[in-house]
């Protein structure tokens, strides 16, 4: 099992100290009027705003932390604050986080932000955005201050490293290099906890962000020109799984994730393609290899799947480290399938590399599994 290091006090302490001053600043500064905090991805702008509301609950009559996506999914959740002749200014007015507002992409729900950033303080609230790039829109510029996210420094970088290292079940050598590498590569601290959870992952996976890290620890070996086999021994049963799920969708739901990810191998296969699905137990980042052979090239394409419950979407995370993947390993494309759905920030981003990457939700697997040709499903 592995150990949830994040979940710590020694863990919190080293983040209250490596954003001691973004926390004095965003006290300062809400002072004055609405907030942005920017910052790329992985640089801590959530775990930011989750400590200055756990450390502020007294300085507020309540505070209330939304995210992007959530918004773009459910308008009503802007309601309390764009009401007419809402809360007026107290000595105690309500604080409203919106962490990821990059995430709300509809202009209608843009604007009622900005209405609230605009009007908050006259209503009694404070505001506090989150995003990754510039808001390049004026009433922001106008409204509002900007703090931006730096890397962390190495003296936090090593007192990561010997917390993990205390929780560490590789060899010692192991760990110093991973440790060094990161310090000469690295101060984001999203790249920064995903090296260092690969010390107490029970399981022998790594996170593909750091070629420099694959090279010295794993170099792993890809012949594109060599077609992976194909799968055959799951035939049998995952017939039965399409028969299943060709009469009654929502079956997907109650397969395990194995299961699902041997659906949806078969499923590729029966539209022609070769598929491999890898060991269950190390996947590189990757749940199946599909090769598809024509008359202008071969193409290798690497698939990921995520069997999630309905109401838990996939976010850019996945995607982004997929397509990570596919360059490094100079794979053609890449898809993610899922049993649910894929957040805002998810689509956004496959819509920039759309020649590279594809999304398959629960809604458009459905339609696929009931265009398998008839003979399929017996």
């Amino acid at each position: 099992m592995n150990i949830d290091i994040t979940n710590s006090e020694e863990f919190r302490e080293i983040v209250r100290r490596s954003r001691a001053r973004e926390l004095h600043e965003l006290t300062r500064r809400l002072y004055s009027g609405a907030v942005v905090v920017y910052g790329d991805a992985g640089m801590g702008k959530t775990t930011l705003l989750e400590m200055f509301r756990k450390e502020n609950p007294g300085a507020y009559r309540k505070i209330t932390l939304l995210r992007g996506y959530e918004i773009e999914l459910d308008k009503s959740l802007l309601v309390p604050y764009i009401l007419p002749g809402g809360m007026r200014p107290t000595a105690f007015p309500e604080l409203v986080i919106i962490d990821g507002f990059d995430e709300v992409l509809a202009p209608a729900l843009r604007e009622q932000v900005a209405d609230i950033v605009r009007e908050g303080w006259t209503r009694g609230y404070k505001i506090i955005l989150s995003a990754r790039k510039h808001l390049n829109e004026k009433v922001f510029d106008q409204y509002t201050s900007s703090i931006r996210l730096r890397g962390i420094n190495e003296e936090d970088i090593r007192a990561l490293y010997e917390l993990y290292a205390r929780h560490s079940n590789k060899h010692p050598d192991l760990d110093m290099t991973v440790r060094d590498l990161v310090l000469a590569d690295h101060s984001n601290p999203g790249d920064i906890l995903a090296q260092f959870s690969y010390l107490v992952d029970d399981e022998d996976q790594f996170l593909y962000r750091n070629p420099v890290i694959i090279e010295e620890l794993e170099r792993p070996t890809i012949i594109l020109d060599e077609a992976p086999k194909l799968i055959t021994d799951l035939r049998v049963v995952n017939t039965k799984l399409l028969d299943r799920i060709g009469r009654r969708p929502e079956a997907i739901r109650e397969l395990s994730p194995r299961q699902f990810e041997e659906l949806v191998a078969e499923l590729y296969q029966e539209l022609g393609y070769q598929v491999q699905l890898t060991q269950q137990t190390r996947d590189g980042g990757k749940d199946l290899i599909i090769m598809h052979r024509s008359d202008i090239g071969n193409f290798m394409i690497y698939g990921e799947c995520k069997h999630h419950a309905p109401d838990r979407p996939i976010g850019v995370g996945v995607v982004s480290e997929l397509f990570g993947r596919i360059n490094f390993d100079r794979a053609t494309a890449g898809m993610v399938v899922t049993s649910s759905y894929f957040s805002p920030d998810a689509k956004v981003f496959q819509s920039k590399i759309e020649h590279q990457m594809s999304l398959v939700d629960f809604v458009k697997l459905s339609s696929m599994i009931e265009t398998v040709p008839p003979k399929i499903i017996k």
